[in-house]
């Protein structure tokens, strides 16, 4: 029997190789692709050349920064100069619109389309911002030629406002506005000149600006003795022109014409322009120019405001002669003395009225605590 088990184990062993070698192929017929070593450099010498073609492709299509035509300006542009626009803006200038960005704007659009040098384009732009602004100027000349005519009673009534109690104050102040509505007077139309005041600050700076970096053309489109812009006034010559234009213009009643000012203060208007010489002397001759321009406007309006003939076809009322101006201001033409005292004195009666009034409140106050300790509050 162990033999039998034997032979049935080697005979199922056979069939089982039996079949193995029916089911797999013999390993001579199997196609194994060779691969040798110059087809593998073949390959990775075409995936190079292919690469580098691509990469060639892809950089022939970009664009650099640098040559872009837009963003090569904003950051600068060697080809573009001061008579084109855009100049000012390459250069870091001319950005925003804010009041010197503005003026900075306007200096270079008058310099390229006018075809004017520097010096001129700085007089051309003051003249027409003068121009613009002159419809507020004859509105403050004409509102302070009415306020002067109506002055006494306005400081009757204000005296009448400070001495009365609150119901004479509401009335004084209710008569005060329809007498100033009466005449066409109005508190804001003396204002209107501050509007200038921003556009100077932006002359300014940007003459200042434009002169320190320097601007193409800054260093020889200047004229007469100051020819370069950039540098100062080797003179003071723009100085002096300035400070007498400032003297002559208050002693003639202001931009506007109608202003009457005391001996004391003409005097302290007369020092400051004169030492305004030796404050400015280290501004660039672009700045003092504008300044020097921006005066002798100035005393052009005043005579135009000191001519009844020109007011009349401004539609202006007649202007007041220097007597009429010196008494209708005579409240304010005091020395400087006699406003300091004045202004002591106020002080001085103010501080005892609140001390009195302190007093009265302590007193009521230690009468109504000892009517309270007493069992009863005590009326008054």
């Amino acid at each position: 029997m162990f033999r039998l088990g034997i032979s049935r184990c080697n005979g199922s062993i056979l069939r089982n190789q039996l079949r193995i070698t029916k089911i797999q192929p013999p390993v001579s017929k199997i196609n194994i692709p060779k691969i040798t070593f110059s087809s593998s450099i073949s390959i990775r010498n075409n995936s190079t050349s292919t690469s580098n073609t691509t990469s060639q492709e892809i950089q022939d299509k970009l664009v650099l920064f640098d040559h872009h035509p837009d963003l090569s300006q904003a950051v600068s542009n060697p080809n573009i100069h001061s008579d084109q626009i855009g100049y000012l803006e390459s250069i870091g200038l001319g950005q925003g619109w804010g009041p010197t960005a503005i003026i900075e704007k306007l200096l270079e659009y008058t310099h390229v389309y006018t075809g004017l040098p520097w010096w001129s384009t700085i007089v051309v732009l003051a003249v027409a911002v003068r121009v613009v602004l002159f419809p507020l100027y004859v509105k403050a000349s004409s509102n302070a030629t009415r306020m002067s005519e109506i002055k006494p009673q306005l400081d009757k009534i204000m005296k009448d406002i400070k001495g009365g109690d609150i119901q004479d104050q509401m009335k004084g102040m209710e008569k005060r506005k329809k007498l100033m509505k009466l005449h066409n007077v109005s508190t804001l139309a003396g204002l209107a000149p501050v509007l200038q005041l921003p556009l100077a600050y932006g002359f300014f700076q940007a003459l200042r600006k434009m002169a320190n970096h320097p601007v193409e053309g800054f260093n020889d489109q200047g004229i007469a003795w100051f020819t370069n812009l950039s540098d100062v006034d080797p003179y003071l010559g723009l100085q002096a022109i300035a400070a007498l234009c400032i003297i002559s213009v208050v002693r003639m009643g202001g931009e506007t014409g109608q202003h009457a000012m005391a001996k004391s203060m003409q005097k302290i208007m007369t020092i400051v322009p004169i030492a305004s010489i030796f404050i400015t002397k280290n501004f660039s001759a672009a700045i003092v120019l504008y300044f020097a321009i921006n005066s002798i406007l100035s005393l052009i309006q005043s005579l135009i405001f000191k001519s009844n003939y020109l007011r009349k076809l401004l539609g202006m009322p007649k202007k007041l002669s220097t007597s009429q101006l010196n008494q209708s201001n005579s409240g304010q033409s005091q020395s400087i003395k006699e406003m300091v005292s004045k202004f002591v004195d106020d002080s001085k009666e103010k501080s005892i009225k609140a001390a009195r009034d302190a007093n009265k409140r302590m007193e009521v106050t230690k009468q109504r605590k000892n009517s309270f300790n007493d069992g009863f509050i005590k009326k008054h």
